[in-house]
């Protein structure tokens, strides 16, 4: 087992030798959602240098897989001989499979050549709360390296939740309920999530079973609060059926914000789909209840941000001053809301205005927690003067 950081996973991000990714040559990826974006943006990166010929030959492969898996046909191993070959070998050569789960900072490499059997307990036993990711993300590592399994479960469980199955493998759910639990949705009316909606059933997310934790150490008013007297553990997530059964996390209570128009914006959702802009290194969306739409707290890829204020003719600045020129900014927003456009957000989940931070969140700093999860509260704190000018802007 090998462990990784999405600074140092691959060349691009080092100098003067190979990634971690290259020189572990992994067989299965644990990762969070940072890991597969650095990947992604990576390969995107290197495709787009390589002349019009290569970007025409993957996409064009690329649609073609994408085509032929949708609708059950042969022909995909083709294009994975001759064209993804080098995507593939650049992740070492040996991926089988990606996990998108564990809630920690690094990237985790199993080599499974041995125990290719046990894959699933493997999987499982690596997988914890589950990060919300872009399903372009999931769908472009996928396709163009090696399957990602879902997964969701949390420490209260155990790590058990659902878990998608290799052999039946999906983009659309998080997978099959173990068979150690119990999993049922519970309504949630102040944002539209009942157990009786159709086609799908949607609701909070309450487990039982063995695995679930009886209750918090010396906290009787958490454990009263979160576990029903008879076993139930509410998870705080929202989540629906499928038709065959599966569950998929579609959004978390805590993190669902009523706007001015009074209605709800799921703010991990947003992330998940502006983290995929080329420009986002970290992203906090805020929405405030006097107002009617979001703002972004992003956190640039210095790089990207480079190359964008070089192709509008903003140079010789160093980060500091490119994250507070207007130009830059406005850019920025039109990049994100095209990104929001393209996934399908409602209007009022398109952004309204960004602020760019010029530092990284750590847990030095606060900014993020020691598993890499947005403080938000200290974010709003920390950049509020940017957050009421982005606002201000989004008015003129």
């Amino acid at each position: 087992m090998g462990y990784g950081s999405p600074r140092t996973l691959s060349e691009a991000n080092m100098r003067n030798c190979k990634g971690d990714i290259q020189e572990f040559k992994p067989s299965l990826l644990v990762g969070i959602p940072a890991v597969y974006e650095t990947v992604k943006k990576g390969v995107i990166a290197n495709i787009q240098k390589g002349g019009p010929l290569l970007r025409t030959l993957f996409w064009s492969a690329y649609y073609a897989k994408q085509f032929l898996m949708q609708h059950n046909l042969p022909g995909s191993g083709l294009l994975d001989a001759v064209v993804f070959k080098k995507v593939k070998a650049a992740t070492g050569g040996r991926l089988r499979f990606c996990m998108n789960g564990a809630a920690n900072k690094r990237a985790t490499f199993l080599d499974l050549r041995p125990i290719l059997p046990d894959l699933v307990e493997e999987v499982n036993a690596n997988s914890h709360a589950v990060q919300p990711i872009a399903r372009g993300t999931q769908e472009f590592i996928s396709l163009a390296i090696a399957p990602m399994i879902n997964g969701y479960g949390m420490t209260e469980t155990s790590a058990m939740g659902a878990l998608c199955n290799p052999g039946n493998w999906t983009l659309d759910a998080h997978g099959d309920i173990e068979t150690c639990i119990e999993v049922k949705l519970v309504d949630f009316p102040d944002a539209g999530y009942y157990s009786t909606n159709t086609p799908k059933p949607q609701g909070e997310i309450w487990v039982r079973g063995e695995s679930v934790t009886k209750g918090y150490y010396e906290n009787p008013e958490l454990t009263a609060e979160t576990i029903t007297p008879d076993g139930w553990f509410k998870t705080g997530d929202i989540g629906e059926w499928d038709a065959n059964g599966h569950l998929k996390v579609i959004d978390r209570k805590k993190n669902l914000v009523k706007t001015l128009n009074g209605e709800y914006i799921a703010l991990e959702k947003l992330e998940s789909i502006y983290r995929s802009a080329s420009v986002v290194a970290n992203i906090c969306i805020y929405a405030s209840i006097t107002e009617t739409n979001p703002i972004a707290i992003i956190v640039p890829a210095e790089p990207a941000l480079k190359a964008l204020a070089s192709s509008i003719g903003v140079d010789g600045h160093g980060i500091g001053d490119l994250v507070h020129d207007p130009k830059i900014q406005a850019e920025v927003l039109k990049q994100m809301q095209t990104v929001g456009k393209k996934a399908g957000l409602a209007s009022i989940e398109i952004i309204a205005g960004v602020v760019l931070a010029d530092e990284e969140w750590t847990p030095h700093n606060g900014l993020v927690t020691a598993t890499n999860k947005l403080n938000r509260k200290l974010l709003v704190e920390t950049y509020n003067k940017g957050v009421e000018e982005a606002y201000k802007n989004a008015k003129k």
